[in-house]
């Protein structure tokens, strides 16, 4: 099989790109919405891409069916690579919102879930939510869009990435990420530490009261408060490092 029509290749490789990362950036992949849209959405991306970087191809008439699946598996692994760190970021947000519902004694209660179809608690749901809201009405998923065309004269199209400087690249992307996630929970861990120091002591001075269940409810109100006072500036700060991450792909 020989395909011989220049714009069909270069406009399939750009679709390539761009479907693989709407099928890993948050929002664009929510099961939530349609498949039929999704596909929509990464006909028209790409069709506004590929009059960004028409110029930037340098392929053949003709190619082979061989040439057509390495340039395929090339696509893929570049789009992983601008892709995966955010769709990372998001998931130490869900890690964030599961050990802070842990923490203040609310872990049992479900959420529903909110761009993945696996069981979450309602705190990281709650984070999901207001971090997709965020990512797309502060414009950020229009920065990826420009970052993803200029990356087509950074990597051209058919290159292979190196799979050991991908792997390394991911692992010091998620060390990153979820320190970062411990910092903006730094509060709550601080407060769950000191509940918990003081339910102590309190049960060593009068072992005879069930200090646990006696302080559980403190736990959960005195979070909650928490939460009401910082939970804002967690999902501001968490923005602000999303906005450092996508312009970093510019």
């Amino acid at each position: 099989m020989i395909v011989n029509s220049a714009s069909l290749i270069e406009f399939f490789i750009v679709f390539v790109r761009t479907a693989a990362c709407m099928m890993l950036l948050p929002g664009f992949s929510s099961v939530q919405i349609a498949m039929r849209i999704r596909l929509f959405i990464a006909v028209a991306v790409s069709f506004s891409i590929y009059l960004l970087v028409e110029d930037a191809f340098k392929i053949e008439a003709n190619i082979g069916t061989v040439q057509l699946s390495k340039l395929i598996f090339a696509e893929i692994l570049v789009a992983s690579v601008l892709a995966l760190p955010i769709r990372f970021f998001f998931l130490a947000l869900s890690f964030l919102g599961e050990v802070s519902m842990q923490l203040i004694g609310l872990n049992p209660i479900p959420g529903t879930p909110i761009g993945d179809d696996q069981a979450s608690t309602v705190l990281s749901a709650l984070f999901n939510i207001t971090a997709i809201v965020l990512f797309f009405s502060s414009g950020l998923h229009l920065t990826f869009i420009l970052g993803l065309a200029q990356s087509f004269y950074v990597l051209q199209p058919g290159e292979l990435l190196s799979l050991g400087a991908m792997v390394e690249n991911i692992t010091d992307n998620l060390s990153k990420f979820f320190n970062i996630a411990i910092r903006l929970g730094a509060p709550v861990v601080i407060y769950a530490v000191i509940m918990n120091l003081i339910a102590g002591l309190v049960n060593k001075l009068t072992p005879q009261i069930p200090v646990y269940f006696v302080s559980t409810p403190f736990l959960i109100c005195g979070g909650m408060v928490l939460f009401a006072w910082v939970g804002d500036d967690i999902l501001l700060l968490f923005n602000l490092e999303l906005d450092r991450l996508v312009n970093d792909i510019l």
